[in-house]
């Protein structure tokens, strides 16, 4: 099974939500596989089902993902099923939504926008069964600080034999309040149009413009100055997490010698459905 989550901001704390690419932050690629020593044995034992990939958060618009469970079996024979032609409902506050489909298995309502406190159903029907899940909006982080603001570094010398490091800045803090022990995730992104690396990276491929941690219960944070690629303005996001999201995350535990599900939260389906709150901090990153 091969399992990714890629998942994927001004001095003072933003009252919103900025708009972030949750392709790029939360993102999950779920490609299930199933080995046999026969294909009549294959064919016995796969059940098809929906994979599900949806994060509600109050700043954007409701998007459901679909996609298929895949047999490593190419034989087996799949349901008639269109993953375009679905009913998708979110089920909330004694009310039905129907959510549009727009092709290739994504379902969207530009007018839909989740409230925090509110708890959503989603639900509909695949191969003849119901596939549904349950979620709700954390609140928004709490008292979210950062120790400064700017940072002033260099890059490696390559000129020199052995290249020179430079001595690099205190670590970044970050903290929050936490007091029920609940789920937080730290991802931090360059926000320029054009960044200027702060390495010399030649003919090799440059590093991405944003990393995170994984989910921790804790609350607190340190960004080591080396893990910052470029110069310019970095949004520091903090993502409140549903504890389905963090189990999905840290679910290791399959390869290809253990050809097991991962974690979900879906009935009758694999994937995730979950509600997500964040809130946002600014930092520089200049040269000396």
């Amino acid at each position: 099974m091969n399992k990714s989550i890629f998942f994927n901001r001004s001095v003072k704390m933003k009252q919103q939500i900025q708009t972030v690419s949750i392709g790029l932050i939360f993102g999950i690629s779920l490609m299930l596989t199933l080995t046999s020593c026969e294909t009549e044995e294959a064919q016995l034992a796969f059940n098809d089902i929906p994979v599900v990939e949806s994060y509600l958060i109050q700043t954007k618009p409701v998007s459901v993902k679909l996609s298929r469970k895949t047999p490593y079996d190419f034989n087996v024979a799949l349901s008639d099923e269109n993953l375009d032609l679905l009913q998708v409902k979110i089920l909330y506050n004694d009310q039905i939504r129907l959510i549009p489909s727009v092709g290739k298995g994504e379902y969207k309502d530009a007018t839909f926008f989740p409230q925090e406190g509110v708890k959503y159903k989603l639900e509909f029907k695949f191969n003849n069964q119901t596939v549904s899940s349950s979620t709700e909006i954390l609140s928004k982080p709490v008292n979210y600080k950062q120790s400064v603001t700017t940072i002033k570094m260099l890059g490696i010398d390559f000129s020199t034999r052995p290249p020179t490091r430079p001595e690099m800045p205190d670590p970044v803090k970050l903290s929050w309040a936490n007091n029920d022990n609940s789920y937080y995730m730290v991802v931090i992104e360059n926000t320029e149009t054009a960044p200027l690396a702060i390495n010399d990276y030649g003919d090799r491929e440059p590093p991405g413009r944003f990393f995170r941690n994984a989910p921790t219960q804790t609350n607190q944070y340190e960004i080591q100055a080396m893990r910052f690629q470029y110069y310019g303005k970095h949004r520091l996001i903090l993502y409140h997490l549903n504890a389905d999201y963090a189990a999905l995350y840290n679910d290791t535990g399959n390869s290809s010698q253990n050809l097991t599900n991962p974690a979900t939260n879906i009935e009758n389906g694999l994937g995730i459905f979950t509600g997500i709150n964040a809130d946002t901090l600014f930092l520089n990153v200049l040269r000396p």
